[in-house]
């Protein structure tokens, strides 16, 4: 990376096995690169090639597809139209009915799928692929936290109350073939370190467990860690990382959060404190911090 360059056009072109003129031209009218380090659009890329590596999948035509609800889908949409000025009907938005009722975002733009995988983004059955979190983004605290958000958004477990009372912890992990276990431990281990770079507690790497027989006979293997559940930890988690565009589980840490400072002012009542609001206001040794895994 030269000059706060992360990626330049010769990089995306070289996608190609042959001359592009057409296509190079297209993609430079977009001015979406060069791509500079520190800037918006380089935090919209990397929560985007995060997006690919968790619930998202990108084939060998280069077109991306990423599954979720309407409501997450809808507000992705939103965000790579206004990113990457991409046309209404270059992003159609489905309904799936197999195995109940899911949602489909497919972006038919090969530009798009070149760019996001010249960035770093994997190509095709992630189980099968050796990747791992690009430099250009574990280099920069605000590109990491942009990735962290978009891998988190499919891959982390809910962060939530359970039974009106405890925290339970969440537990992010994936899932690859035996072939590629110490590759994937390798990629687990990056998300754990960025993670803790931002002051969140994490549990050890758990041992690989059985996941699933798939069709060629091939083994696959699940493996993660969890975020600590303890309410220091949880404000932590929020105030620095936090979720994107999943609005669910915004929607449960937000009331982990309310249900600390409840608790907060329930133990103080009468002593003139008001309700904290961060983890720079309270006191944990004044509450209680009972977790659940």
């Amino acid at each position: 990376m030269k000059n706060n360059v992360i990626l330049d056009m010769s990089a995306v072109m070289k996608t190609y096995q042959s001359s592009q003129k057409k296509q190079f031209d297209r993609l430079k009218k977009r001015r979406w690169l060069p791509l500079l380090q520190e800037t918006k659009f380089a935090r919209v890329s990397a929560y985007m090639v995060a997006k690919v590596m968790g619930d998202g999948n990108l084939d060998a035509l280069f077109t991306c597809r990423f599954a979720g609800t309407i409501e997450d889908l809808s507000n992705l949409k939103k965000l790579i139209k206004e990113n990457y000025s991409l046309p209404e009907s270059s992003l159609p938005l489905r309904m799936r009915k197999s195995k109940g009722i899911s949602y489909l975002l497919q972006v038919n733009d090969c530009l798009f799928g070149r760019y996001v995988y010249a960035l770093g983004a994997p190509i095709g059955n992630k189980t099968k692929k050796v990747f791992s979190v690009p430099q250009w983004i574990v280099r920069s605290k605000p590109l990491a936290r942009a990735f962290l958000q978009g891998i988190f958004d499919d891959e982390l477990a809910t962060i939530k109350l359970k039974r009106n009372r405890f925290i339970r912890e969440a537990r992010f992990h994936m899932t690859k073939i035996k072939k590629y276990q110490k590759e994937l431990t390798g990629f687990i281990s990056q998300i754990k370190h960025l993670t803790e770079s931002f002051s969140v507690k994490c549990s050890k790497i758990d041992s690989p467990s059985f996941q699933s027989l798939q069709k060629d006979g091939s083994k696959t293997y699940s493996q993660g860690f969890r975020i600590l559940g303890n309410r220091m930890n949880i404000l932590k988690f929020r105030e620095n990382i936090g979720f994107r565009l999943n609005e669910y589980k915004k929607g449960e840490l937000n009331e982990c959060i309310d249900y600390v400072n409840k608790n907060y002012k329930r133990k103080n009542v009468g002593r003139g404190f008001r309700t904290p609001v961060s983890t720079k206001e309270i006191d944990f040794a004044q509450v209680d911090s009972k977790i659940i895994a």
